[in-house]
């Protein structure tokens, strides 16, 4: 089972990258192959439908890395903080490089991180975007907050709440078994 989980916050080690972490402990507990791209680690530029800006080589790799990697999953992850009510600008600029055929009928679980308090307002804009990629956004979500996460001397953030520890289990327990039960997905990928 492998799975793309993307991070599209714009600040590094966000609360958004340590949920993020946090998911892809899960999932490699359940023994899915788990590739984080970080937007903010591999920056993607703004969508130019002419393909200028692929002739800068690092722009290009991290272009091509992406859609690769969308390609081969089994399942996406897509991760967000809460910018302004919905999902970050770098990560839409992202979404657009990519199309349909890297999401068609495919498990797409949505997490997101709000400041001050809960939202699931950018899960809910996103859930829009995957119905149009013909992605298969999965019932459970994750929303957190900033009071959610405890943090460590170095200032590594930490997912650090009972409730969104088991809402992570269930949610990462659902895209597996959406995987294994996937028809448009071969048996022998699955298991590889």
């Amino acid at each position: 089972m492998k799975v793309l989980l993307i991070v599209g916050s714009a600040k590094q080690y966000s609360h958004t990258h340590a949920l993020a972490q946090f998911v892809r402990g899960n999932l490699e507990e359940q023994g899915a192959e788990v590739t984080l791209f970080d937007l903010y680690d591999k920056q993607i530029p703004f969508l130019d439908v002419s393909g200028k800006h692929l002739n800068d080589e690092r722009v290009k790799e991290n272009v091509n890395e992406l859609r690769e990697k969308a390609e081969e999953a089994d399942a996406i992850i897509i991760g967000t903080p809460n910018y302004h009510g919905s999902y970050s600008g770098i990560l839409k600029n992202a979404l657009d490089h990519l199309t349909m055929d890297q999401f068609k009928m495919k498990p797409v679980g949505l997490i997101c991180n709000s400041g001050g308090m809960r939202s699931t307002e950018p899960l809910s804009h996103l859930r829009i975007i995957m119905r149009n990629l013909l992605g298969i956004a999965v019932p459970v979500q994750i929303s957190t907050q900033d009071a959610d996460y405890g943090k460590t001397e170095d200032g590594t953030y930490y997912v650090d709440v009972d409730d969104i520890k088991l809402r992570v289990k269930l949610f990462t327990e659902q895209i597996t078994k959406l995987i294994q039960n996937n028809p448009w997905i071969e048996t022998e990928e699955v298991n590889s």
